[in-house]
């Protein structure tokens, strides 16, 4: 998830470079255009060079798009001398899959890949949403600090921000490009934001390829249990084989587990499945 954010903020160094310094300050939007899909299409209200510093600052609306992936801050500052670029106010960045990330503020360090987000929200495109105080990148793993996942909206109606029915709450949520896993540390599961279940070991993959780990957990209500919480443990035995252990938690009875074993074979499919409290 946090990986696909990462490579279209390093794009924003090469956009600068289409920016010729010899358009003056107050120049009316200067605009670059891309004539293919691997160029970055590039805009702003105003381009500014300090020859002395050696930075060049983009104001106003500052767009940036390539090959589906788009960036809008209200300023753009680069530093050639130490390679700093900034983005800050109303960052936007949407990349090629719909997800959309907001931050206050993205700098990225003279590599061009590594950097930080302050205040970071990631709107993915199935509808979650994950938000840090922030986000940092080294060496290709991703961290989030004081990060916090949830399917549910942040927001009513009228925009105004308001608590998620349920959330998932770390210390740190770490990204791992090589292992292809999402990892957490420390973190909770919240219901209407009281902490109802620790998740120590809570990982899972970083995409749709599947693998063994926790799912998403299940969270419902009905008189005779009260409120239940399930939060199913996947293991991938072989390709054609599979397990899941699932521990249910009431408030009106006692808890209970699930398991359920599934196997496809030559000539069709079985499971069995069982359930004990």
């Amino acid at each position: 998830m946090k990986n696909r954010i990462w490579p279209l903020l390093a794009l924003l160094p090469y956009a600068l470079h289409l920016s010729d310094p010899a358009f003056a300050q107050g120049q009316a939007k200067a605009v670059a255009s891309a004539p293919n899909a691997n160029d970055i299409s590039f805009s702003a209200d105003a381009l500014e060079y300090d020859s002395a510093a050696d930075v060049v600052t983009a104001r106003g609306d500052v767009r940036m798009v390539r090959d589906g992936n788009r960036l809008r801050a209200d300023n753009v500052i680069w530093n050639r001398k130490s390679g700093e670029v900034r983005a800050e106010g109303s960052v936007t960045v949407i990349n090629a899959n719909g997800d959309t990330a907001y931050g206050d503020s993205v700098v990225l360090t003279e590599n061009l890949r590594d950097g930080m987000v302050d205040n970071l929200l990631i709107v993915l495109k199935d509808g979650g949403r994950l938000v840090a105080q922030k986000g940092d990148r080294n060496a290709g793993v991703s961290r989030l600090n004081y990060a916090a996942y949830s399917p549910c909206r942040v927001e009513d109606e009228r925009g105004c921000p308001k608590e998620p029915v349920w959330k998932i709450s770390a210390v740190s949520v770490i990204h791992n490009p090589e292992r292809n896993r999402v990892s957490y540390k420390d973190a909770r599961l919240e219901l209407f934001g009281l902490p109802v279940l620790a998740l120590p070991g809570f990982s899972h993959p970083a995409d749709d390829r599947g693998g063994t780990g926790l799912l998403a957990p299940d969270i419902r209500y009905t008189r005779t249990n009260g409120v239940e919480v399930a939060l199913p443990y996947y293991v991938l035995i072989d390709r054609n084989r599979d397990l899941t252990i699932t521990p249910h938690v009431y408030t009106s009875v006692l808890p209970a587990i699930e398991a359920r074993y599934r196997a496809l074979v030559r000539h069709g499919a079985y499971q069995v499945a069982g359930f004990v409290t």
